[in-house]
């Protein structure tokens, strides 16, 4: 079946002693016409729901930014509580903004609140988490890091010899090394190696003792603070003075075999809190039995 456009059509109006006026039209181009007049509020209404719909998922987007940025904070007030426990600050005093708002028994309905809101909520809280950091967080926090700092340089951890240690004697109990069936307490370990052989501090500290004795020969002892002070003897040669203080890996002197000793080597020894300790546990050496 073929289509076919709708004819024209022509409509005579005549008046009695008049000649007759004719209209002639086409019905598709008032039909198009008619189907476009119609469609007009049908687009309106369509934009204006596509527009509706737009503001209100972007509203709801900004909703669920304001929350994340809200959620932001919290986690913040948690880290600001953790830095104030770890400064050493009293929570009573310096408790953060919001930081008591988890710890009451709460309820009630929920009701919605705008991005708006949320959002001005945020700003307001923002500058009193940034005044509190500023005006107590920060200081305790820095004066607390520089002491633990000051605590690390401090702690004899380094090797008082570059390189390799050949160890040739234990912390303990031990043979004595000139002879005979007598058995002694080593209170530090030995470690083998040439004279003139460069000898370091193994931490930040202040010597307290550079002087020669029988048994130590020529030795050096150097206060670290915080209970720690460690001892280097049998030295070849002594490089710093009592008084002086020195730094985690300054030279202070050379290994020798000055003293009691049977051979070139360094006696070492750790002491904390005036006792004898066994340095293996400061310089992270494999236990040998």
């Amino acid at each position: 079946m073929r289509f076919r456009l709708p004819r024209p059509y022509t409509v005579l109006i005549t008046r009695t002693g008049e000649p007759p006026t004719s209209i002639t039209f086409r019905p598709l181009p008032l039909i198009i016409g008619s189907l476009l007049l119609g469609a007009v509020p049908v687009v309106w209404i369509a934009n204006l729901i596509y527009q509706n719909s737009e503001l209100a998922r972007r509203n709801e987007n900004l909703t669920e930014t304001a929350g994340e940025v809200l959620l932001e904070l919290e986690s913040l007030d948690q880290e600001i509580e953790d830095l104030q426990e770890r400064a050493g600050l009293s929570e009573d005093n310096t408790a953060s903004p919001q930081s008591q708002s988890g710890q009451s028994p709460q309820g009630g309905l929920a009701l919605q609140i705008s991005a708006e809101d949320l959002f001005s909520l945020a700003k307001t809280r923002m500058p009193k988490i940034d005044a509190h950091i500023n005006r107590s967080i920060r200081p305790a926090l820095e004066e607390t890091l520089a002491a633990e700092a000051a605590r690390a340089a401090a702690y004899p951890s380094a090797s008082p010899l570059k390189g390799a240690l050949d160890v040739s004697s234990e912390f303990g109990l031990r043979a004595n090394p000139f002879g005979g069936r007598s058995y002694e307490v080593h209170s530090g370990i030995d470690f083998r190696g040439p004279i003139g052989m460069p000898v370091h501090a193994t931490a930040e500290g202040v010597v307290v003792t550079a002087e020669y004795s029988g048994g130590y020969g020529n030795y050096i002892v150097i206060d670290h603070g915080y209970g720690h002070d460690t001892l280097y003897a049998h030295l070849s040669t002594r490089k710093v003075e009592v008084g002086e203080r020195v730094k985690k890996g300054t030279l202070i002197g050379a290994l020798g075999n000055t003293g009691r000793s049977s051979g070139p080597h360094l006696h070492y020894e750790i002491h904390r809190n005036g006792q004898a300790v066994n340095p293996r546990n400061y310089l992270q050496l494999e236990d040998p039995r």
